[in-house]
């Protein structure tokens, strides 16, 4: 089937088990390890100082992108293995920690140092796929890192809750080790080229891809991206609990997920000319179009709801392949590890925003007026992403990449 070539092409690369084997390792770990924290500190304090502990791992996030500057500077693969045996030895230290009931200052540390030595892999995998790939064929490889991710975040946790709750408490973070040992491991052995040095010599500016504001305006469309999806992820538990219908909570995130995932596939498997009409406007405006439609849905009736979800989440995937696609294009060959870096850092916090903002006005509105909020966020981040993308290529002066030594 023609309709599937992208997918026989891209299977058919050299050692291209090895990187899948190691992106679905990658996309694992972190649905097994929040969910595997969580509970394993619960069994021994409770959940409140559990979720203290997952919120400080949760702070380690903000040197992303301090560690994707080092990795440009030295090398992509250089320093995850030093950085996993980190990651490794702080795990066991939370461990034997929690099981000798010992000082809760312990474990927050070791759940920090745990958080900040995770060897990055999902960003190595990203660089490893795009230096494996050119063209429409970086697209399906990107479609399917996202669909890879949402699988990721389906299976996870359940792998997680199972572990925990039916082998041991550590289970749990045991599995989360052995999946970052698997893919470190497999992506050290992929043996990725070193990031290219920049064009000018001198000394780089210390805001990095902050300085250019093309970039910038890719990182405020990902922010505000993301900030209407987790209000939207919101929304749903929201909807169910005002319906007295709890499991609902769990059905409707699942049939975006799975409405992700086939987006995803589904772009993938176009031929060029009609995958390259998915930029990140227009899958964003398109986000934006069932967002509507499902704030819409959420008053009427239950199974009208469920397939609006699961139709608006076709539009998620490609969404997230659009918005990695751009950055690539658009990223300095020298800085492409930290503006990733950056981009996933401002999703987090645009995550935050809009839970935080989701959960206040859902007390005063309802779940109704989380949905047309997020939808008129994403209106914002598409018409964001079209300035951006339509504005003209910035002259050297007005985008420098380093700094003379003298400034």
């Amino acid at each position: 089937m023609r309709f599937l070539s992208s997918y026989r092409e891209l299977f058919s690369l050299p050692n291209f088990g090895v990187s899948l084997c190691a992106a679905v390792a990658g996309k694992l770990k972190p649905g097994v390890s929040s969910l595997a924290l969580l509970l394993g500190v619960a069994h021994y304090r409770g959940l409140g100082q559990a979720a203290v502990v997952v919120s400080v791992s949760a702070l380690s996030g903000a040197t992303l992108p301090l560690r994707g500057r080092l990795m440009d500077r030295h090398g992509y693969t250089r320093g995850m293995g030093p950085a996993l045996l980190t990651h490794l030895f702080a795990l066991l230290v939370l461990v034997l920690n929690e099981r000798a009931h010992g000082p809760f200052a312990a474990t927050l540390v070791a759940a920090f140092v745990a958080g900040v030595s995770a060897p990055p892999i999902q960003i190595v995998t990203r660089l490893m796929w795009r230096e494996m790939t050119t063209g429409s064929l970086r697209t399906t490889i990107l479609s399917l890192d996202t669909m890879l991710a949402d699988l990721g975040y389906i299976a996870g946790p359940t792998i997680a809750a199972f572990l925990v709750v039916v082998v041991a408490p550590w289970a749990g973070l045991a599995a989360s080790g052995l999946l970052g040992i698997i893919a470190t491991l497999l992506l050290l052995s992929r043996k990725l080229p070193n990031p290219r040095p920049p064009e000018r010599t001198g000394e780089r500016h210390w805001l990095g891809p902050l300085r250019n504001r093309v970039l910038r305006g890719i990182m405020a469309a990902a922010t505000s991206f993301f900030l209407a999806v987790r209000a939207i992820e919101l929304a749903f538990p929201l909807w169910a609990q005002q319906h007295d219908a709890p499991l609902m909570s769990g059905v409707l995130l699942s049939c975006m997920s799975l409405g992700s995932v086939a987006g995803g596939l589904l772009l993938g498997a176009f031929p060029a000319r009609w995958s390259v009409r998915a930029t990140l406007p227009v899958t964003l405006a398109a986000l934006c179009l069932g967002t509507a439609v499902v704030a819409a849905a959420s008053f009427t009736w239950t199974v009208v709801l469920v397939a609006a979800a699961a139709l608006m989440g076709i539009a998620l995937g490609p969404s997230f392949v659009a918005l990695w696609t751009t950055a690539g294009e658009l990223t300095p060959a020298h800085m492409t590890a930290e503006t990733l870096a950056w981009i996933s850092s401002f999703m987090a916090l645009g995550g935050a925003a809009g839970s935080a903002a989701g959960s206040v006005i859902a007390q005063a509105l309802g779940p109704g007026a989380v949905l047309v909020l997020a939808a008129v966020i994403l209106a914002v981040a598409s018409g964001l992403a079209h300035r951006v993308i339509k504005a003209e290529p910035l002259a050297p002066e007005q985008m420098p990449e380093s700094l003379p030594a003298s400034a």
